[in-house]
């Protein structure tokens, strides 16, 4: 049985952002790209994430002016990640026990691809389907 890695299932085609852009900037890149988060580098290094959550919590609830605010003053910078060669188990338990909906994978320093959890719903929803494919094959169905 072949185990897949964060790198068989993580998303390479992400926004990577200077922590200089405000919020409201932040928030057009992810509406556009479709995604809920940006990874903030500084000079290609990983920095920190902002998150829609952030946003919410940290602008939005605060009253801050989100076009005044810099993301690099609400980012969270300590933040959970995990290398190419994690196993999706282990993936899905660091998403589990931390309560996080996306997990970047970084390879030598660098962002190389996040996994989020429409990631390991659409990986389970693949496994589920080759379960019962072969079940009907062999009438196990």
């Amino acid at each position: 049985m072949m185990v897949l890695s964060a790198g068989d299932i993580m998303r390479k085609d992400l926004s990577t952002v200077s922590g200089d852009i405000s919020v409201l900037d932040a928030s057009r890149i992810m509406m556009n790209d479709g995604a809920g988060f940006l990874i903030i580098t500084n000079n290609g290094v990983p920095d920190g994430i902002i998150t829609e959550w952030d946003v919410l919590v940290k602008v939005t609830a605060k009253q801050l002016d989100p076009s005044k605010t810099l993301i690099r003053e609400v980012m969270t910078r300590n933040f959970i990640y995990v290398g190419p060669d994690s196993p999706t188990n282990r993936v899905v338990s660091i998403m589990k026990e931390n309560k996080i909906r996306r997990l970047p994978v970084i390879e030598n320093g660098k962002v190389v691809g996040v996994i989020t959890s429409r990631d390991i719903i659409r990986i389970f929803e693949d496994y589920m389907d080759n379960i019962a494919e072969v079940s009907s094959r062999y009438g196990m169905a």
